[in-house]
C-alpha cells in the first residue's frame, strides 16, 4: 500500500521549438510550482506477487523496496513519445529514482524528462533531483523519438543523477549529498503545477529497457507494479508485464 506521498519538485516540461520553450517554462520552471516524479509514494513490498497490482493516483511503473541505508540505484532507457495534444496543459514525468530520508524527512532524488502538453503543442525537457532539490534544464529541449537514458545513485556520502540523449549525445548530470535509501522506482510519474495534479497526455506507449536497480535485472529485486488511477476509479495508465529478461516493460495510456 502507499504509505507515503513524497511530493517535491522533480520535473519539467520542453515544447520541441524553442520559440515555444520560453511562454511554456514561463509557467512551469518555478521549483515549487511545478513538481513531479516521486514515483509509487512508499515501500512496495520486498516479495510483491508479480500478478498483483497496486493503483496510485499519480504513479505507474514498478518500485522495490531496498535496505534501509544501502547504496542503491535506479536506471533505465526509453524512446520519448509523440504526443496527441489539445489545448488543455497535461504531463507526466518518465523517470529513474530513489526514495530517500534526510534528517528523518522523506524525500526523493531523481532523472527524469518531462513530457508534456502545453498550447496545444508537446513538449520534452530533462530535469534532476537530489534529495528534494530541484533543477529543471528549461532550455534544453529533447523531441519526440530521441532515446534517453535516466540514472539515479545514492549512498550514505553522495547522490549522483543523470539524463542522458542518447540521440543528441546531450547529458545533464548532478552531484550532491547523500542520504539513508529506502526504495527505488522506474515509470511514469506525475506533475504538479501549484500543488494541482495534470491530468495524463495521449502518449500511446512508453517502453522503458535496460531497466535495474543495483545494476541487476529490474525482476531480480521482486519489485511491486503500480499503475494510475484517478480517486473516481478511471485507469490512466496501465502497466505492462515485465520481459522475460526482467529488465524492460511497457505503460500504456488509457485515459487523460
Amino acid at each position: 500500500m502507499m504509505l507515503a506521498r513524497f511530493r517535491m519538485p522533480a520535473f519539467a516540461v520542453t515544447i520541441g521549438a524553442a520559440a515555444v520553450v520560453a511562454p511554456l517554462l514561463g509557467l512551469a520552471a518555478p521549483a515549487q510550482a511545478a513538481a513531479g516524479g516521486d514515483g509509487g509514494g512508499g515501500p512496495a513490498g520486498a516479495h510483491a506477487k508479480a500478478l498483483s497490482v497496486t493503483n496510485s493516483d499519480h504513479f505507474a511503473g514498478y518500485q522495490v523496496t531496498v535496505a534501509a541505508g544501502s547504496a542503491t540505484s535506479s536506471a533505465a532507457q526509453y524512446t520519448l513519445p509523440a504526443l496527441t495534444c489539445t489545448s488543455v496543459y497535461r504531463a507526466i514525468t518518465s523517470v529513474a529514482g530513489v526514495h530517500v530520508t534526510v534528517s528523518g524527512a522523506a524525500t526523493y532524488s531523481s532523472a527524469f524528462v518531462f513530457v508534456g502538453c502545453f498550447h496545444g503543442q508537446a513538449g520534452y525537457f530533462p530535469a534532476l533531483v537530489i534529495n528534494g532539490n530541484e533543477v529543471n534544464y528549461n532550455t534544453t529541449a529533447f523531441h519526440a523519438g530521441d532515446v534517453i537514458k535516466v540514472a539515479t545513485k545514492v549512498t550514505t556520502a553522495s547522490t549522483t543523477v543523470s539524463v542522458r540523449d542518447v540521440t543528441t549525445a546531450v547529458t545533464k548530470k548532478r552531484t550532491g549529498p547523500g542520504a539513508s535509501s529506502s526504495s527505488a522506482y522506474i515509470g511514469d510519474s506525475d506533475w504538479n503545477v501549484n500543488g494541482m495534479l495534470l491530468t495524463v497526455p495521449k502518449f500511446g506507449t512508453i517502453t522503458f529497457t535496460h531497466c535495474s536497480v543495483n545494476g541487476k535485472a529490474l525482476a531480480a529485486s521482486h519489485p511491486a507494479r503500480y499503475q494510475r488511477v484517478t480517486s473516481g476509479g478511471t485507469v490512466q495508465i496501465t502497466t505492462g508485464a515485465l520481459s522475460s529478461a526482467g529488465t524492460a516493460f511497457a505503460t500504456h495510456y488509457k485515459h487523460l
